[in-house]
């Protein structure tokens, strides 16, 4: 049967949740707009795989017959699209154990330290901390069966664990179920998959010396543009256009794993990662690539690194 004539119970409030909290180009709400924030940028994704919306340059435009794909996105996709979205509107916060938010979370939202805050609604339990949620939140978190009686429910554990709220310490990498996941990343990893990391791991002089030429083509062109008084370049050498791919491999190593890898499930099949959603920063992929790439490359420790800074 499809999902349009039996869909799960959380597509309507997830798709209700995210079309009520996205900012929109224009007053008629004829398109959202991502503004390039993540949290946005999720979201417009999920509108677009759960066939309510299409992609535009800025974000997404709803679709005059909007209909549910007979395939739909991952579960736990959509569940961290929830938590980033609802996070991002203030809607959400996640606790430290005394029951207040982190100083750095109270400032971003413009709090005064030591402000009474309304005390957490959802409890902590399996290994997660409390959180306040607000009370069009709540309907739909449980809706997607992370919160039940009041606390956190079990399912919603590995999917927290690719948020990693920063208030409640977590540290997944010392988890059994973490140490596990690597042994069976490496061990049942794909051909496919094994022939990428290889690649991006493998940085030769013709590399270098075509990205030398790119970097010294592009400072050209700029001080064409701009006028050579007006550009500082820096000197390149070998040595930092390497470096330079270094960052940019593995920028590319942790898109691999956001696209392509999920705890519990392993490496996705090809037909299962067109289910995945582009879940960038995520918090639980990261760790695992280092994991991985520490465990296969010892001899390249240059690619184990944490790479991109990681937004909440």
């Amino acid at each position: 049967m499809s999902n349009d004539q039996n869909p799960p119970v959380w597509t309507s409030p997830v798709i209700r949740f995210i079309k009520d909290n996205l900012p929109v180009l224009d007053p008629r709400g004829e398109e959202w707009d991502h503004m390039c924030a993540t949290a946005y940028q999720f979201a417009c994704e999920a509108l677009i795989a759960l066939g309510q919306a299409e992609e535009t340059g800025r974000g997404a435009r709803p679709l005059t017959h909007p209909r549910l794909p007979e395939v739909l996105p991952r579960w736990d996709d959509i569940c961290v699209t929830v938590l980033s979205l609802a996070s991002q509107c203030g809607l959400l916060s996640y606790r430290l154990p005394d029951g207040r938010r982190s100083p750095a979370a109270a400032a971003w939202w413009g709090r005064r330290e030591g402000e009474i805050m309304p005390p957490p609604n959802i409890m902590a339990a399996h290994g997660l901390g409390g959180a306040h949620a607000a009370p069009e939140v709540l309907p739909v978190l449980r809706a997607l069966g992370l919160v039940e009686f009041g606390q956190w429910a079990e399912a919603a554990e590995l999917v927290l664990w690719r948020k990693e709220p920063q208030e409640w310490g977590l540290d997944i990498t010392t988890d059994l179920r973490f140490g596990a996941a690597v042994d069976r990343a490496v061990n049942e990893m794909p051909a496919d998959i094994r022939r990428e990391l290889d690649r991006l791991v493998s940085i030769t002089e013709a590399d270098v010396t075509e990205g030398l030429i790119r970097r010294e083509a592009y400072q050209e062109e700029l001080c064409a543009e701009l006028g050579a008084n007006r550009v500082i370049c820096q000197r390149l050498t070998r040595k930092s256009v390497r470096q330079g791919l270094v960052f940019l491999r593995i920028h590319d190593l942790d898109w691999l794993f956001f696209s392509s890898w999920r705890l519990p499930d392993g490496w996705l099949s090809p037909p299962a990662r067109k289910r995945a959603m582009e879940i960038f920063h995520d918090r639980l992929a990261i760790p695992m690539r280092r994991a991985v790439v520490t465990r296969l490359y010892p001899d390249r420790p240059e690619f184990s690194g944490k790479g991109l800074p990681l937004n909440q």
